[in-house]
């Protein structure tokens, strides 16, 4: 399995990619994406979807892993502890 990227770590090479095609406009016209959508996503409006996914050569996986046990306290107004708990997976 290869080492995945965050969500961030794609923006910024769509970012990388329209400033090599000569702007936002201009990638999405090349890869059949609009302007508005690859502005959406640089801006964080929207997640990159499969088309510009595609056009950067990558694929979205969804993966689900084991929740670690969590503690949760709860304080009084001095910052005390009154109580700690462990809550369940």
């Amino acid at each position: 399995m290869s080492a995945g990227m965050h969500v961030e770590e794609v923006v910024e090479k769509l970012k990388a990619a329209c400033k090599d095609a000569g702007g936002q406009t201009a990638w999405g016209a090349a890869h059949g994406v609009s302007g508005a959508y690859v502005h959406d996503c640089v801006r964080g409006r929207r997640d990159p979807g499969e088309s510009i996914l595609r056009a950067l050569g990558l694929q979205r996986e969804v993966r689900y892993i084991p929740r670690g046990r969590e503690t949760v306290a709860l304080y009084d107004a001095d910052g005390v502890t009154l109580v700690t708990a462990e809550v369940l997976p």
